[in-house]
C-alpha cells in the first residue's frame, strides 16, 4: 500500500513539473506583448520574488533565441582550402608564453576578502550607483501626480553615503547562500525562520525602498547612449567590471570560452530558452575564463541578433563564431597563449588564431590534422 502511494506520488510530481516547464515555454514563445509599469507601489513585494524585486524594470519584447554559427556551419569553400589527412605521428609546436600572468597593480599579495572585493566595486563604482540611484528617486516621485497617504514612497530618504550601498550589496551576496521565497521573509522575526543579521545591519523597509530605486544609468542620457540599445540600464557596471576583470589579473597560457545562462524568468527581450542548461530559461554571456582557477576576465551579453562585437580583426565576411573568439581574446592575441574548445572550433580560426600567436588546441581532432592545400 505504501508502495503504490509512493508511486502515485512521484507521478503527479513528475507531471507538475512538465506543466510548469511547459507553462514557461508558452510563455517565452507567445507573441502578446505586455509592458512592466514602474510606478507600481513598493507597499506589495511581500509576495515578489527577490530577483523581482530587485530588477524592477526589464524590457517588454519577446523574441526567439537566435544562436550564432558553429564551426561546422564554415563556408562551403573549405573542401577546396583545405585537405584533410592522417598524421598519426605529427608533434606540433606550442607558441612561447610571454605573459606576465597572475593578479596586477593593486591586487598583487592581497588576500583579504573583502578589500579584493573593493577592488572590483570600487568607490568609483559605488558612489555611481549611489549617485543614479537617488537621481532616479527624484524623477519617480516627481513623476507621481499624485502619491497615497500610505504609499512609502512619502517615507523614502536618499542614500547618504557609499557605506550604505555597500551594505546593500553585501546583502544580496548574502542572499546567494541564504535562499528564501521572498524578499520580506529574510526579515522575519519568528524564531524558527528568523536570519537576525538582516534585521540587525538594515531595516526592511529601508532595504524596499533602496532595492525599488537602485539605478544604474541616468535615463535622460539615452540620447547620447553609444553602447548596446537593450543594456542602457545597466551598461556603467558591465563596462566597469569588465575593465577590472581585465586590469587586476592576467591569466595564465591556457585559457577557454565559456557560454553560461544566468537564471532570469522575468519579462525581457534577449531571454534566452535552452533545455540542455540546468536554468533552461535565461541571459546568455560569452565569457573567457583562465583553465586552470577559471578566473573570468572578460564576457559580453548576448543580447540577440544586434550583438555587437568591436574588435579591429573582424571584417564583414568572418564567421560569427571567430567573431566571438576574435572579440573576447584580443587583448591577449600575439602573447603565446593556448585554448582548448570543441564548439568554437574551425580550420579558419585555428589559422587566423596562429598567425596572431595563439594556439587552438581541439579536442576532438585526435589523431589528425589538416594543411592547406
Amino acid at each position: 500500500m505504501q508502495h503504490s502511494v509512493a508511486v502515485m506520488v512521484t507521478r503527479r510530481k513528475c507531471l507538475f513539473e512538465d506543466e510548469i516547464e511547459q507553462s514557461l515555454l508558452e510563455e517565452l514563445t507567445d507573441s502578446d506583448q505586455s509592458s512592466c509599469s514602474d510606478d507600481d507601489d513598493s507597499s506589495g513585494t511581500d509576495d515578489l520574488i527577490v530577483g523581482e524585486v530587485i530588477g524592477s524594470e526589464s524590457s517588454d519584447n519577446e523574441s526567439d533565441d537566435v544562436q550564432f554559427a558553429t564551426a561546422s556551419s564554415a563556408p562551403s569553400a573549405l573542401s577546396d582550402t583545405f585537405m584533410w589527412e592522417d598524421m598519426t605521428n605529427y608533434v606540433g609546436q606550442r607558441e612561447q608564453f610571454v605573459d606576465n600572468c597572475g593578479p596586477q597593480n593593486e591586487a598583487q599579495n592581497e588576500t583579504h576578502c573583502a578589500k579584493a572585493f573593493k577592488m572590483f566595486f570600487d568607490d568609483e563604482l559605488v558612489e555611481l550607483i549611489v549617485r543614479e540611484t537617488n537621481t532616479y528617486a527624484a524623477q519617480k516621485i516627481q513623476a507621481r501626480s499624485f502619491i497615497p497617504l500610505r504609499s512609502r514612497m512619502r517615507d523614502s530618504k536618499p542614500v547618504t553615503n557609499k557605506d550604505e550601498m555597500y551594505v546593500v550589496l553585501a546583502l544580496f551576496m548574502l542572499m546567494g547562500i541564504i535562499q528564501k521565497l521572498t524578499l520580506r521573509s529574510y526579515f522575519k522575526k519568528n524564531c524558527i525562520l528568523a536570519t537576525p543579521v538582516f534585521g540587525f545591519i538594515i531595516s526592511m523597509v529601508r532595504f524596499e525602498s533602496i532595492c525599488n530605486f537602485m539605478h544604474f544609468n541616468n535615463n535622460d542620457n539615452i540620447g547620447t547612449y553609444q553602447g548596446p540599445s537593450k543594456l542602457f540600464k545597466i551598461y556603467p557596471v558591465l563596462f566597469h567590471l569588465n575593465t577590472k576583470f581585465r586590469s587586476l589579473y592576467l591569466p595564465g597560457q591556457n585559457i577557454a570560452i565559456d557560454e553560461p545562462l544566468t537564471l532570469w524568468r522575468g519579462r525581457l527581450s534577449f531571454r534566452q530558452y535552452i533545455p540542455l542548461k540546468s536554468s533552461k530559461f535565461g541571459i546568455k554571456s560569452y565569457e573567457l575564463c583562465e583553465s586552470s582557477l577559471g578566473y573570468l576576465c572578460s564576457f559580453i551579453i548576448y543580447t540577440g541578433k544586434d550583438t555587437v562585437f568591436q574588435t579591429v580583426f573582424v571584417s564583414s565576411d568572418t564567421n560569427k563564431t571567430e567573431t566571438i573568439v576574435l572579440s573576447l581574446v584580443e587583448p591577449l592575441l600575439k602573447k603565446g597563449h593556448t585554448w582548448m574548445d570543441n564548439f568554437y572550433n574551425s580550420p579558419f580560426l585555428a589559422q587566423r588564431l596562429k598567425s596572431l600567436k595563439t594556439v587552438l588546441e581541439p579536442c576532438v581532432l585526435v589523431g589528425k590534422t589538416f594543411h592547406k592545400n
